[in-house]
């Protein structure tokens, strides 16, 4: 039996996308080994694989960095991999190298968005354009999902480098297909006359939730006050968004983590995502899968899923006027509301797990 490596910097990379695709290799006859940084219990549906601990860390400076290029080699020298598959940019970055050192074949990336992209910070150019630049000519295949990142992995790529891109890592449509709209509605006591916004992350700057509360603030200014803003997550930026939120009278839920994402989806009227950088976001596509119109930032990665006047509308980012008036041109417009969730029940066929999977099975042939 075939024996393959899938390597990440954190266990919830694995559990969040990657357990379709271990048991489609497994399907395909692969031993499927696991290499990160565990730390919690391993899911159940994975007892049965091998799991090594790596010293990784998501700062790529940090002093267990050594420690766990030196654990890769190890791991790579007294393992017989066919494959190793790399996620995540610092786990990608050290790991190739272990690789390289230890002359591996079969190395695959999957880039789920570069951390650097136009309009990023000088710093991550200077930092993940770098590193990936160099880690590039050890790698056999890279595996892109949006647009931006396939034309920039192929003017970086060696001779020898496969560049590909596939629609994200799979969406089970079928478990987003039916949210029970009527629990939500009477748990946060949502009335009818009530037009609801949801956005669905970590409470982050990048995730940007402030440039939502500054729309509507405007829109209250002008009378407008029937939306209720729903927060799904956890972050940093609560407090500030709590402020923001009492400031101006805003009607807000801070939900938190939450395991009813679908249910959350179908009590919205529209899903929000003011993102400054995305790789391809799969909230989106989980808003599809249930019809629902959108409201993004004009970024990589949503720019590949929404196209404006069609599934959704694009705002610039930190433009609140702009998010204010295309908020109430949805207000006002429900025809146009229904359109967009015809489109959309169409569109997100093509971000399903099942052809995602086959176009990775090719890819590992």
């Amino acid at each position: 039996m075939k024996r393959i490596l899938i390597v990440t910097t954190i266990q919830n990379t694995i559990e969040a996308f990657l357990i379709p695709h271990i048991k489609m290799l497994e399907r395909n006859e692969y031993e499927v080994w696991i290499a990160t940084n565990i730390q919690k219990e391993i899911p159940e549906e994975l007892k049965n694989n091998r799991w090594i601990n790596i010293s990784f860390s998501r700062n790529p400076f940090s002093k267990n960095s050594f420690r766990a290029i030196k654990e890769m080699k190890e791991l790579i020298k007294n393992n017989n991999f066919e494959v190793i598959h790399f996620h995540t940019p610092v786990a990608s970055f050290l790991g190739r190298y272990a690789a390289m050192k230890k002359k591996q074949k079969n190395i695959i990336y999957t880039a789920h968005g570069f951390h650097f992209f136009k309009g990023a910070p000088l710093k991550n150019w200077l930092i993940y354009y770098s590193m990936e630049k160099l880690a590039i000519n050890w790698t056999d295949k890279i595996i892109t999902i949006n647009e931006e990142d396939f034309q920039r992995a192929q003017k970086m790529a060696r001779k020898n480098t496969k560049v590909y891109k596939i629609d994200g890592v799979g969406l089970s449509l079928e478990n987003y297909r039916n949210g029970n709209f009527n629990k939500i509605k009477e748990e946060l006591k949502i009335s009818e006359n009530e037009f609801v916004i949801s956005m669905i992350g970590e409470l982050n700057k990048n995730k940007n939730q402030i440039q939502l509360l500054k729309a509507v603030s405007l829109l209250k200014n002008k009378g407008i006050n029937n939306i209720r803003i729903v927060l799904v997550g956890v972050g940093n930026q609560k407090n500030i968004l709590e402020e923001e939120a009492k400031k101006n009278n805003l009607k807000i839920d801070f939900l938190g983590y939450r395991k009813d994402v679908k249910d959350i989806i179908a009590a919205s009227h529209i899903i929000c995502s003011m993102s400054y950088r995305e790789g391809l976001p799969r909230n989106i596509m989980e808003g599809m899968a249930q019809g629902k119109s959108f409201i993004v930032t004009n970024i990589r990665g949503n720019q590949d899923i929404i196209k404006s006047n069609k599934n959704g509308l694009l705002v610039e980012v930190d433009d609140f006027k702009e998010t204010a008036y295309k908020i109430e041109s949805l207000i006002k417009d429900r025809n146009m509301i229904s359109k967009m969730a015809e489109n959309n029940f169409i569109d997100v066929n093509k971000f399903s797990i099942e052809k995602i999977l086959k176009e990775m099975e090719k890819i590992y042939e």
